[in-house]
């Protein structure tokens, strides 16, 4: 998590890249605390039956880029502690992010 804090950081003066990212606790009171205690400033949605019932997720973490079409881009499972895992996911946003000065409003998102 203090990665992807990191990742989230990188991008702050980008409006076209969006951060999501979706707790499976079946308890969302453990949520705040957990966040206050690591010093994360993410945006966590509470989301534990979508992601079991709907997304039918094998396993976590997982990383997805979505497209404003709502297109998943990129999916991976798992997690990279070397700066590989930043590196990629830096990559992968610029691949799919509109062009600079695109008239578009399409948004890279990571979740």
């Amino acid at each position: 998590m203090p990665r992807l804090q990191k990742l989230i950081e990188q991008y702050l003066s980008h409006p076209d890249v969006q951060f999501l990212t979706l707790n499976m606790d079946e308890n969302p009171g453990l949520l705040e605390p957990f966040l206050k205690e690591h010093q994360l400033n993410l945006i966590v949605l509470p989301a534990y039956s979508y992601v079991r019932d709907t997304l039918e997720v094998s396993g976590i973490p997982q990383n997805w880029i979505v497209d404003a079409s709502g297109v998943v881009r990129l999916k991976g499972i798992g997690y990279d502690s070397t700066e590989k895992w930043e590196q990629g996911m830096m990559n992968a946003i610029e691949k799919y992010k509109p062009p600079t000065g695109s008239t578009t409003s399409n948004k890279a998102s990571v979740r």
